[in-house]
């Protein structure tokens, strides 16, 4: 009974979150952490810790981040303290997980956990958070590749299995580096970002396409156009990494992306056009073209073009950054804005889950 109820708890979360209803996942969490004796009206009693309920911890902790409640995050993280306390060990509950050791943290709660601070105005928390992690994978991996245990003690593991730990672990560290590299991003300290995202490839060699094409960006949006276009024809010589069509993607984008740091939209308007013949319902492309046509002094065909997406595919296109754009160019066009704001939110209303943030209809 009780594996029935775990299933069934987890596939209620899912089609809740996938519906983008993430007001009501955070609500169901709860709800299933008052069940498991955790939760509302439960703080500072003794606490019971098992796996699932932190991971429904790290579910609702997650959804309250995605909605930008940070402060509610923070709140609900306190208990916590900085994720090491004994009752979150297996070694704690030894009739429950006999033999098991370490922490029952998940690692993405512990990621969560270190970021957090960055979103309430204080990134360097965040990166102290994300060095001191960084200190303790590259320790495990050292242990590890010593032929010891993760935390340093003799062991007789099968050389297939400290391997598959191996990797785990370079996984692991390759996250940290990719989060200290975003909170020196938001930091605006360019420099040590890149070099950290430069570090990022060497634990994810198969993401080198992609990190260096957002390196590039990093340069474009600095306004340094000679060292975007440098990295962006070293992503054409690393696009064998990628299947046949999204390296063709990934590389029309980035000429895309060139020609607009360069205010010259007609040629990135081309390009745009060029990344919707192979792939049509691209929303970045499709986005970025009608911008394109704006700034050309062509408003009709750039309202047509984000209208017919919208109408096209309403499930796909009703995101934020298309609909800011929507409602710009009919503040633009029309003295009947208003009413096609109103139009708009009726059909995120039908279509949307109750996350969505309507201030991008700019309708006070």
């Amino acid at each position: 009974m009780q594996w029935k109820f775990r299933c069934l708890h987890f596939i209620g979360e899912t089609i809740v979150i996938s519906s983008k209803n993430w007001r009501a996942a955070v609500d169901l969490c709860g709800r299933l952490l008052t069940a498991h004796g955790q939760g509302y009206k439960k703080s500072g009693l003794p606490t019971n810790h098992t796996t699932d309920s932190l991971q429904l911890w790290f579910v609702r902790l997650a959804l309250l981040v995605k909605l930008n409640l940070f402060q509610n995050a923070e709140m609900e993280f306190e208990p916590f303290g900085n994720l090491d306390q004994p009752d979150l060990y297996y070694e704690y509950y030894p009739h429950v997980y006999p033999g098991r050791k370490g922490s029952m943290v998940p690692f993405s709660m512990r990621i969560l956990h270190a970021e957090l601070p960055q979103y309430l105005g204080n990134p360097q928390e965040s990166l102290d958070r994300l060095h001191s992690m960084k200190k303790i994978c590259t320790k495990i991996l050292e242990n590890l590749e010593q032929g010891l245990a993760e935390d340093g003690s003799m062991t007789s593991i099968t050389q297939e299995n400290r391997q598959a730990s191996v990797q785990l672990w370079r996984s692991r560290l390759g996250r940290v580096m990719y989060s200290m590299a975003n909170c020196l991003l938001m930091m605006k300290d360019y420099v040590l970002a890149v070099d950290a995202y430069h570090t990022v490839i060497k634990y994810y060699p198969q993401q080198e396409p992609q990190l260096l094409s957002g390196i590039g960006r990093i340069f474009l949006q600095i306004g340094d156009i000679k060292t975007a276009e440098k990295y962006f024809q070293d992503v054409e010589k690393v696009t064998h990494k990628l299947d046949g069509l999204q390296s063709q993607i990934m590389v029309l984008m980035n000429r895309a992306f060139l020609h607009l740091g360069q205010n010259n939209f007609a040629e990135a308007h081309r390009f745009f056009t060029e990344i919707l013949r192979i792939d049509s319902s691209n929303a970045v492309a499709n986005n970025n073209a009608a911008v394109c046509l704006l700034y050309l002094g062509k408003l009709k065909d750039s309202l047509r073009q984000l209208e017919g997406m919208v109408q096209q595919d309403p499930k796909h296109y009703l995101h934020e950054s298309v609909l800011f754009n929507l409602t710009t160019m009919y503040e633009l066009e029309s003295s009947r804005s208003m009413q096609k704001k109103q139009a708009l939110l009726e059909a995120v209303a039908i279509k949307e889950g109750d996350s969505f943030n309507t201030q991008c209809l700019k309708l006070g």
